[in-house]
């Protein structure tokens, strides 16, 4: 089966938000920005929750909260693997001998691996405290929601790198 790349699970998010927003002036900061979209995307997933599973507000609000929690240690984890992987590149496609990259670029694997093992750990443990309070029809409703939601965000993503996007 085929994966997503660690990346495109990372800042699906805010390709989305930063597509789907004006521009901001350009004096505002890039936390400013970034707060800014995920505050849209809380009160987004806040209705979506709501009108989806039929919670009352303060359940939809804190699931909502629990989800962007998630996506802020996806995000900062698919930095550090984007990190990695150029430092990959590096080694690779720099001077020396097989065996000298082979001893460089080792730990970078094993951070890599732990990376990507942290990622599934994270969204299975995501995955079972959204879940657990729920009744199953509603579970089955939150992992459609969760996965509409995450794969439209990919989608966008694709789209705005084939319209030369930097994400």
């Amino acid at each position: 089966m085929h994966r997503p790349m660690p990346r495109l699970i990372l800042l699906p998010l805010l390709a989305t938000a930063l597509l789907a927003q004006p521009a901001p002036p350009p004096q505002a900061g890039k936390a400013v920005q970034e707060g800014q979209i995920l505050s849209q995307f809380y009160a987004m997933r806040v209705a979506r929750i709501q009108e989806s599973l039929g919670l009352p507000e303060d359940r939809a609000r804190a699931l909502a909260e629990r989800w962007g929690r998630w996506d802020r240690e996806m995000m900062d984890r698919g930095r550090q693997m984007f990190q990695l992987r150029s430092q990959f590149n590096q080694v690779l496609l720099g001077a020396g001998s097989e065996e000298d990259k082979n001893a460089r670029v080792r730990p970078l694997v094993d951070k890599f691996m732990d990376l990507r093992r942290q990622q599934e750990d994270a969204k299975r443990k995501f995955e079972t405290e959204i879940l657990q309070t729920l009744t199953p029809a509603q579970q089955a409703r939150m992992i459609i929601l969760v996965e509409d939601i995450q794969g439209r965000i990919r989608e966008t993503l694709r789209e705005a790198r084939r319209n030369g996007g930097r994400f």
